[in-house]
């Protein structure tokens, strides 16, 4: 499956990642900041379709992202989720079988993809983040990695048939270290998931002077 998967990723970078390039005139800063290796929970702000796409050809490395199940559901999106290794959450997608898929790939040391608003934003305003990748971090320790997507909500907005090739900027902010916690108190899930917020709407301000 892991080897599926990173051909998979391979093939994206290859195919799509000159074209967006050069299509959506693609910045990207900060791509140290994700590990060359080891696990970590990449979070990023949601506005487009366009959000994972642009993120899998920036961090150089297989991403597995968390998505909807309904959107993992629909038959225009299903095959290619599936062959990217996008894990369904929520629904019938079944809650054991997501966390243990969830936990084999922070086991395995591989990039995980979070977007903790919850959905895709309908006005192009970052929403108010979820608390479950704080959770995951507290957990198992793992490193956030921040990520702001500038200009995918012009591109390719929820509801648009076809996307306009507008200037889009990926910046990658620098890890927050977490201390792995058997039981994290909420005071501390809270505390956290306002500081990862906080770390990606800072990115958006460097962003848009890029």
């Amino acid at each position: 499956m892991a080897d599926a998967i990173d051909v998979a990723f391979l093939s994206l970078r290859v195919v799509f990642g000159p074209a967006f390039t050069v299509a959506f005139r693609l910045k990207t800063s900060g791509r140290e900041n994700v590990p060359r290796t080891g696990a970590a929970i990449l979070v990023a702000n949601h506005a487009s379709f366009l959000d994972p796409i642009l993120i899998g050809i920036c961090a150089r490395r297989p991403v597995r992202f968390l998505v909807a199940n309904d959107f993992y559901r629909d038959p225009r999106l299903h095959l290619a989720l599936r062959w990217l290794g996008a894990i369904p959450v929520g629904g019938d997608a079944g809650s054991i079988r997501s966390f243990r898929r969830i936990g084999d790939v922070i086991k395995n040391g591989s990039l995980l993809g979070i977007f903790p608003e919850g959905g895709i934003t309908r006005d192009g305003a970052m929403k108010p983040f979820r608390a479950g990748a704080a959770v995951l971090a507290l957990r198992t320790g793992v490193p956030l990695v921040p990520i702001y997507l500038d200009g995918t909500f012009a591109a390719l907005p929820r509801y648009a048939k076809w996307p306009r090739f507008v200037p889009v900027t990926v910046r990658i902010g620098n890890p927050i270290p977490v201390t792995a916690r058997r039981n994290p108190s909420s005071d501390e899930i809270a505390e956290l998931s306002e500081s990862l917020r906080s770390a990606v709407a800072a990115l958006a301000v460097k962003a848009r002077r890029l």
